[in-house]
């Protein structure tokens, strides 16, 4: 039973992404979410109380997965640069995953009035992973590979902005910084006095 109320979420999550990705949030019906599911529109709402509630789970999803994928690789014993790239390619695919949605939230002004908690949940969730990087950050300048000019969570947010760039970049048709690019970036920026010496 648990298992087929999972796999009724996750269709009617990957149907609700590919539509509010290709049609936007405006022009998105709950109708031809359900349709593109193959469930009855009756059934979406047992889930999901307004298209709100529906946009912002697409969004709180992606973020979950990423969550649980940058965890394991903070967690690996695998070398910092090997690691950063990996967050870094991680961050880009959340960045397809939601690009589009979140550009759609800060262009269009979607306006949240979810009694469901979902805004609150999702910012929750931006703070957990800028935290959780930040431990990542923190091990880096511990073990001397990066500088403790900043701290963790700014070394954390700073890694964050350089990939949201890339949202604005595509706003304005301009090239995307690839991960590998950001890796470079980042070292450069984060190297320890000794590293810049070498």
């Amino acid at each position: 039973m648990a298992s087929s109320v999972k796999d009724k979420k996750t269709k009617i999550l990957d149907a609700a992404i590919k539509l509010f990705t290709r049609q936007g949030y405006h022009e998105t019906k709950l109708d031809e979410v359900a349709k593109q599911a193959e469930i009855a529109k009756g059934t979406l709402y047992l889930y999901y109380k307004s298209k709100e509630d529906l946009f912002l789970q697409c969004l709180i999803d992606g973020f979950e997965k990423s969550m649980v994928q940058t965890k394991t690789v903070i967690e690996s014993n695998d070398s910092t640069s090997n690691r950063l790239l990996k967050l870094l390619e991680l961050q880009a695919e959340l960045h397809r995953h939601n690009g589009p949605l979140i550009q759609q939230f800060i262009q269009s002004g979607i306006t949240i009035s979810s009694t469901a908690g979902a805004p609150k949940r999702f910012f929750n969730m931006m703070k957990e992973k800028v935290e959780l990087v930040a431990v990542f950050f923190e091990e880096c300048v511990k073990n001397g590979e990066f500088t403790d000019r900043f701290t963790p969570v700014q070394m954390a947010l700073i890694y964050h902005q350089i990939f949201d760039l890339n949202l604005k970049f595509q706003m304005f048709q301009a090239p995307t910084i690839s991960p590998e690019r950001c890796s470079e970036m980042l070292f450069d920026l984060f190297k320890s006095k000794e590293q810049a010496k070498a």
